[in-house]
């Protein structure tokens, strides 16, 4: 009933009932009908339960009320409905009942709510979904704060726009033959924009008139910016606005505007998608559950028989079969070659099936036989299959299912031939992802359970389904507004909203068809919709795919033991294994002597090096050392160890004396080469501090670490309040749970022990290839010698090594060194590349630039300034590589210059720069071998990406995720095959038609018409348009047909991006028939919500499983989210309030009151808002804002003077945010001077006084927690995706340098214009930035692959028009897969990884934002100098000072508070020290992050927080504190009692 409910209301149009009118009369029956039941559960309802007595009484319910209102509805809109058949006043009641039909759309919601009915913890569940819903407004909040920003910018420095019309014309009275043909904006004070005979003239025309995108005022304007931020239309905008106004005012704000608001903001939503969607997974994973996991109806039939060794599946069904099977027939359906067999005919089927062309007569062919023969033969493979397994057995498994239908309809096809099923053998491509298991494994991973994909797109289809009946309540009555006029109409319109394809225009119509008032809150809806399905509806896709990839928390665990065991196995370099195999030939040398009658044997080089040029001196009797033997009694190690021992060293005190030692004594020997003593000695060194320095613990044979820490952990106290003990935990924990905990951080030590046997492994591996280096080094002459001539010790490889390895910084990196304060990042990005490389790095900057230089009218061959950049380079380079071949060598050297890709393209780069110069000269510059090296040439600018190594590592991110976007790219390239080849036999030659619409057939196609011309986007003039006329022509429609399987292809990838996919739409609907706009809906959305989100999803993933994130568990990850957001957490900057109640204190308390905070904020958002009104000279209402203006600046003046009274000059400009507001107002302060001093109606004072607004502006961030921390999540990760978008730019770049090469002379066409094209490099990076966001790219390639006779071929390739299509389609097709599937993801996984970090409510598990205040204030009471320190022994009055989670019992947990005490003491000896030592505390200090860090340490469970070796030293830290706090009370106890013994 509620089904058909819904129905009934999305069927109560007018325009419905005038198509069908009998639909009237049942829409009222079945209303009438569905109101009585309805009203019957009710009545029934309130009989079974009551209304307000009772636990069940129906008034508690909200789900009752909701039933009631519903049929309340249904009645209300069954009464209008027969009003207004007997009403005249159609118009006015329809919009009534409509209006009132609107709420019985949520009728839907009661089915949805049983088909998304779940046994779950509604608490948690609503705990996480609240958390959401919180996050999700902050985001909307941050959204809107970068709206007002951008629309306030947007008044100020566009404002309305000018046309060229034609001279003398009326800017009241306006037609469209007055306007340039286009439309042509301008501006007033360049005359030479407009044509002659035409004039630049501001039009005054009507909202409707002059269209609905602008910045006239700050409500158009806001909206503009929404617009231009969905990356829909803006491009046109910019064009607008750089033609009426300063050019570089237009790319600065629309070019940060996509970057901002496009990329970075509104991907945050996706952010707080994932990580609901994670919070889900761990809190229900049973929800969906275990997609690794096979169907139980599968794993009944396999049965696992053979002996112990040898063990074998054995498919029950094969056995089972009836016993007329044939077992020849058995063993060939198992046999290897059948499958292979198989796989062969099916990828033949699937070929000759997409190729055959369309035929509307049945005909003997080629094609015809091929159909009937597969169809025999999948036949008789359907057979065979049914005959062998069964009936039962075949029908249980869905693959053979899907074979027979296919079976069956291409059988049916080949007796009856029908178009559609002409291409079904097509779907047989499913099949052949057996070919490749790593596909098919990938295929049920990214996908997971059927159900958790069914359940989304059930509720995408929800939600467009009750979005398009409420939008066509509201607007089916408005008259002439065909987008929702009927259903269908209004669901293809909020499907058109969703994709974000020309929902602009939806928007535009319905608001020019509404009335004026009411246009407002139309764009409201249709923008609140819009933001809702593009980020909320599409961040689900992608958090499900995401989730797919996660793996389960305890496999996690498990792969975490086994990838740190692998990290440690060293492979064996390549060039090692290519010496290894020639035979020793090492280098010896001939001793001169006396002659006398004995031979002296030819002796080792390096053997002879020991004794050169050095006198033997003895040693020193202070290094007398001895052998001392220990015994091990751990039986997983050896049996006794040899060590040496100094006399006068001591146990706690070895490598200082050894380290003491052995500079004494080479310091006395003045030798560089140690003796064997001295060898031995630090060998024995390196053996102690190999096994950890556990030798004495051996001996007295102590428990292991991890046993004892988790022993002590287990009788601990709670440090928090409402956590559970280790001993809680345990009894909680049953079954595998406790299997798995025990086999991962239970009672076994072994754990430790394998851990540490890891750390040896990885310890010998490393000597045993420093071994073998020195044994090839000795062995081989040419080992580690460049060019194989160049000696290894050769001044002039040492030579050319120093200039190679010179780097800022090299000689001072000591652990010692201190920080060098605000100008550490200048020194670190000085330092972050050798001196060589930052030359190499300017000089490619430099070429790069002349590059951008060239154009088609001023080539390289004809400019002598620009062939001397090229020579520069060229000779740079060629020194470069000379010097880095000399020093590394070429290949087999440890460190090798084509040791990788770059390398190679390193010297491809140079090789093509040595020929390109030799062809300078060449009078053939238009031939293709010379246009072929300048396309060569344009990958210049990749040289950086070898140079720096950070955009080296994105590139090596990408590589190492190729496989699975590979996947992906396959799997979204059959989705375009299957429904290319569907699209060729249902739409092959039947697309064309006459360029004349009123013309049908082709034989009446001929003459010529009146064709009207196209003048502008944006302007709605009604009159007619100018036009000219044409001959008629019956062709395919321009940028797309279906009459080939290629050109099919590639409309399919057009729509596949969302561009253009409307008109394709809109073409086959005309031509075709409504019904066969499923087919390209189809395809939108299988391909954009289930495949390209599949590129996001793999590129997060991917970016996760390389950042070394992707195996962490959830409370791991959030551990070392909470880690890097203490780092850059700081004590208050907030001076102490001073003593008493004088007029520095109430200063003090009125400056930090929230009433006064929240005064100057509401200033600043009224002094903003002045912004509204556009500042300038001319307007003489301008004046009024710009003295309101004033008035604040004297306000926030008083801020100032108020805080520099209570908190003193030093305590104000502590905090950054005084020091910004501090300069903001004496800047504010100068412009006012400015105001008074000046000339009146100076544009530059209006224009530095909205510069100054905005501004300040900024600060209110500072002022709004949520806004404070979702902008450092925007600014952190702007700054860690430096190097991707730089790496982005130099692609964009070397893509621009070939578009110049490629396109530069194509003429213009319908995108191709003077604003958008190739001709300079400068134009093309534009033009390139517009194919990143989508807008119009499709079309650019189209004019880009222009051909005769539609322009002008030439021999020269400099001199023709024309374009080249296999070119364009490489270019365009490349780039913006490169581009907008990868690299702009890499943007989202960085937001989404910061988005954690910085993002996070009070609930969290960990210590939140409240939490670190709370500390921060604690912090201030005890620091009251402010000096980020505080002496050891006042750690325990903060620690007893803290509230909240991190308050600490004194009674309860004392000795809590004396470990806690005690490990800061450990910290401030260390770091005051540098090394353990005894003493008193009063000199020791310890900063902030010392005791930040230990109370974050001491809150969370380590078990599950720490990764395995941190929680390994983490455990060992709380065991020495344990054991020596113990013996410190044990000493205290002892004390005591002789003093009251001696008492």
């Amino acid at each position: 009933c509620v089904i058909i409910s819904f129905i009934s209301v999305s069927s109560n149009t007018p325009k419905s009932f005038e198509k069908l009118p009998i639909l009237q009369v049942i829409t009222v029956v079945v209303d009438v009908i569905i109101g009585f039941i309805l009203a019957i559960e009710i009545a029934v309802k309130l009989k079974h339960h009551g209304l307000f007595v009772g636990e069940a009484a129906c008034a508690r319910n909200r789900w009752f009320i909701f039933d009631c209102a519903m049929v309340v509805f249904i009645w209300l809109s069954v009464i209008l409905q027969v009003v207004l058949e007997m009403s005249n006043k159609q118009i006015l009641l329809g919009i009534v009942a409509g209006l009132l039909r609107v709420p019985r759309a949520f009728i839907l919601f009661r089915a949805l709510r049983h088909f998304f009915s779940f046994q779950f913890d509604s608490g948690r569940i609503g705990i996480i979904v609240v958390r959401a819903s919180h996050q999700i407004g902050g985001v909307t909040l941050f959204l809107l704060f970068f709206l007002l920003l951008y629309g306030l910018l947007g008044v100020q420095l566009f404002g309305t726009v000018t046309h060229c019309v034609v001279n003398g014309t009326d800017p009241t009275n306006v037609t469209l033959s007055n306007l340039a043909i286009p439309d042509t904006h301008c501006s007033p004070d360049d005359k030479l924009m407009c044509p002659a005979g035409f004039q630049c003239l501001e039009l005054e025309l009507s909202i409707v008139e002059r269209g609905f995108s602008g910045f006239d005022n700050i409500f158009i304007s806001i909206k503009t910016v929404y617009e231009a931020a969905s990356q829909e239309g803006w491009v046109f905008l910019m064009y607008k606005n750089i033609d009426s106004y300063q050019e570089w005012h237009g790319y600065l704000y629309f070019v940060t505007l996509i970057f901002f608001l496009a990329w970075l903001v509104k991907n945050v939503f996706i952010a707080v998608i994932i990580e609901t969607m994670a919070e889900i997974r761990v809190q229900l994973h049973n929800l969906w559950g275990n997609s690794k996991c096979s169907n139980r109806k599968y794993a009944t039939q396999v049965n696992i028989e053979g002996s112990s060794t040898n063990w074998l599946l054995v498919n029950r069904d094969m056995e089972n079969s009836s016993p007329r099977t044939i077992d020849a027939w058995r063993r060939a359906l198992k046999s290897r070659w059948f499958h292979l067999m198989m796989l062969m005919l099916i990828v033949l089927n699937v070929c000759i099936s997409a190729v055959q062309p369309r035929t509307d007569e049945r005909v003997w062919s080629f094609y015809s036989i091929a159909e009937l023969f597969f169809t025999v033969i999948f036949d008789m493979e359907l057979i065979i299959k049914v005959i062998t397994l069964g009936p039962r057995g075949y029908i249980k498994r869905n693959i053979y299912k899907y074979e027979a239908f296919l079976a069956l309809v291409t059988t049916f096809n080949t007796a009856c031939s029908y178009d559609v099923l002409r291409s079904f053998p097509v779907l047989r491509i499913i099949r052949l992802v057996k070919l490749s298991p790593t596909l098919e494994n990938f295929l049920f991973k990214i996908f997971g359970p059927a159900r958790k994909i069914g359940l989304l797109v059930v509720f995408t289809l929800s939600i467009l389904t009750f979005m398009s009946t409420i939008s066509l309540q509201m607007l089916c009555h408005v008259k002439n507004l065909h987008f929702f006029a009927t259903f269908p109409e209004a669901f293809q319109s909020m499907f058109q909203i969703m994709t974000q394809e020309g929902w602009i225009d939806v928007m535009h119509e319905v608001m020019k068809s509404v009335s004026g008032r009411t246009s407002i809150p139309v764009s409201i809806y249709f923008i609140l919709y819009h933001l809702f399905v593009t980020t909320v509806v599409i961040s689900l896709f992608v958090a499900v795919i995401l989730d797919n990839l996660e793996l389960d928390e305890n496999l996690k665990r498990l792969k975490q033991l086994k990838v740190s065991e692998q990290s440690r196995e060293l492979k064996q370099p390549f060039r090692l294994r290519i010496f290894e195999k020639f035979p020793n030939r090492p280098e010896m040398v001939q001793l001169s002597k006396m002659p006398n009658e004995f031979l002296l044997p030819r002796l080792r080089d390096s053997f002879m090096r020991q004794f050169h040029e050095h006198n033997v001196v003895e040693v020193s009797e202070s290094f007398s050392c001895c052998l001392f033997k220990v015994t091990n009694s751990n039986p997983h190690s050896a049996n006794s160890v040899w060590i040496p021992i100094c006399p006068v060293a001591q146990h706690n005190k070895w490598d200082q004396n050894v380290s003491k030692h052995i500079s004494s004594c080479t310091h006395k020997r003045k030798l560089s080469k140690p003796s064997m003593l001295d060898s031995l000695f630090i060998d024995c060194n390196q053996k102690i501090k190999l096994n950890g320095n556990n030798f004495y613990n051996i001996a007295g044979g102590s428990r292991s670490l991890l046993g004892t820490q988790h022993l002590i952990r287990r009788e601990r106290r709670p440090f928090l309040p409402n956590r559970r003990t280790f001993n809680d935990e345990n009894r909680i924990t049953t079954g595998d749970n406790r299997r798995t905990a025990d086999t991962l951080y239970g009672h076994k030590a072994q754990q430790d022990v394998d851990v540490k046997q890891i750390h040896l492994k990885c310890q010998q591996a490393l000597l045993k290839r420093q071994r073998q280096e020195q044994e090839l080094r000795e062995n081989h002459p040419l080992f580690d010698t460049p060019l194989l001539f160049i000696k290894r010790g050769s001044q002039l490889r040492k030579f050319c090594k120093y200039i190679v390895n010179a780097q800022y910084g090299q000689k001072s990196s000591s652990p010692n060194v201190t920080e060098q304060g605000d100008s550490q990042v200048i020194h670190d990005l000085l330092g972050l590349v050798p001196y060589l490389d930052w030359f190499m790095i300017l000089v490619t900057v430099a070429s790069c630039c002349s590059m951008l230089m060239e154009k088609t009218t001023m080539r390289i061959h004809d400019t002598p300034s620009l062939q001397v950049a090229e020579y520069i380079f060229v000779i740079s380079m060629a020194c470069e590589l000379f010097l880095k071949v000399v020093a590394n060598g070429v290949f087999f050297t440890p460190k090798p210059t084509f040791k990788d890709l770059g390398g190679f393209m390193d010297a491809a780069i140079f090789i093509v720069s040595v020929v390109f110069l030799c062809t300078l000269t060449s009078s053939h510059t238009g031939a293709f071998p010379h246009t072929f090296l300048m396309i060569l040439r344009c990958l210049r600018p990749l040289r950086i990406f070898k140079l720096v190594p950070q955009i080296r590592k994105v590139v090596i991110e990408l590589f190492r995720g190729f496989k699975e976007i590979l996947m992906v790219f396959i799997l979204l390239v059959a989705l375009i095959f299957v429904f290319a080849s569907f699209g060729v036999q249902m739409y092959g030659g039947q697309l064309a038609a006459c360029n004349d619409l009123t013309i049908k057939t082709r034989k009446e196609c001929h003459g010529i018409f009146f064709q009207t011309v196209w003048l502008s986007n944006n302007l709605n003039i009604e009159t007619d348009p100018p036009g000219f006329m044409v001959p008629r022509v019956w062709t395919n429609p321009r940028n797309f047909n279906f009459d080939t399987i290629g050109s099919a292809i590639l409309a399919l990838f057009e729509v596949l991006s969302l561009k253009g996919w409307i008109e394709v739409r809109d073409i086959l609907v005309e031509r075709m028939g409504p019904w066969h706009s499923l087919y390209i809906h189809l395809f939108v959305f299988l391909g954009c919500m289930m495949g390209l989100t599949q590129f996001i999803g793999v590129v997060i993933a991917n970016y996760n499983e390389n950042k070394g994130t992707a195996l962490l568990t959830v409370d791991q990850r959030r551990w070392e989210d909470l880690k890097s957001r203490l780092k850059i957490a700081q004590p208050l900057h907030l001076p102490p309030r001073p003593p008493g109640n004088g007029i520095r204190a109430k200063m003090y308390d009125l400056s930090e009151h929230r009433y006064f905070k929240g005064a100057i904020a509401c200033c600043i958002m009224i002094r903003s808002l002045l912004l509204s009104i556009k500042w300038t000279s001319s307007d003489s209402y301008a004046s009024y804002p710009l003295y309101a203006s004033i008035l604040f600046t004297f306000i926030f003046l008083l801020e100032i003077i108020i805080k520099i009274i209570g908190l003193r000059f030093l305590g104000t400009i502590s905090s950054w945010r005084n020091r910004y507001d501090m300069v903001v107002t004496l800047c504010d302060m100068a412009w006012v001077m400015m105001w008074f001093l000046l000339p009146a109606h100076n544009d530059y004072v209006y224009n530095i006084g909205w510069v100054l607004v905005g501004l300040r502006f900024f600060s209110i961030c500072g002022k709004h927690a949520t806004l404070k921390m979702l902008l450092t999540t925007v600014a952190v990760s702007v700054y860690r995706s430096f190097f991707i978008i730089l790496a982005m730019f130099l692609l964009l770049l070397c893509y621009a340098y070939a578009g110049v090469v490629l396109f530069g002379t194509v003429k213009y066409g319908e995108n191709i214009d003077r604003h958008a094209n190739f001709a300079t490099a400068p134009l093309a990076v534009t033009v390139l930035f517009r194919i990143v966001t989508g807008e119009d790219w499709n079309k650019i390639m189209h004019d880009c692959m222009i051909q005769p006779p539609r322009c002008t071929p030439h021999h020269n390739y400099w001199e023709t028009d024309c374009g080249n299509k296999t070119a364009a389609l490489v270019y365009f097709c490349s780039f913006y897969v490169i581009i907008a599937y990868i690299m702009l993801n890499l943007l989202v996984a960085i937001i989404v990884e910061n988005f954690s970090l910085f993002y996070t409510m009070d609930k969290d598990i960990l210590l939140s934002y409240n939490d670190l205040h709370m500390f921060q204030v604690t912090w201030n009471a005890v620091d009251v100098k402010r000096k980020g320190t505080i002496a050891v022994r006042d750690v325990e009055s903060v620690l007893r000072l803290l509230k909240g989670r991190l308050q600490i019992d004194k009674f309860r947990d004392r000795l809590l508070l004396k470990h806690m005490c005690y490990e800061m003491e450990r910290a401030g000896r260390k770091s005051n020290t540098g090394y353990w030592s005894n003493g008193s505390t009063e000199s020791f200090y310890v900063t902030f992050h010392d005791v930040l860090m230990m109370c974050a340490y001491r809150s969370v469970d380590i078990r599950k927080s720490l990764q395995l070796e941190e929680l390994l030293m983490r455990e060992k830290l709380e065991a020495e504190i344990e054991e020596e706090v113990a013996k410190r009370t044990i000493r205290l106890w002892l004390e005591r009692c002789i003093i009251k013994c001696k008492a």
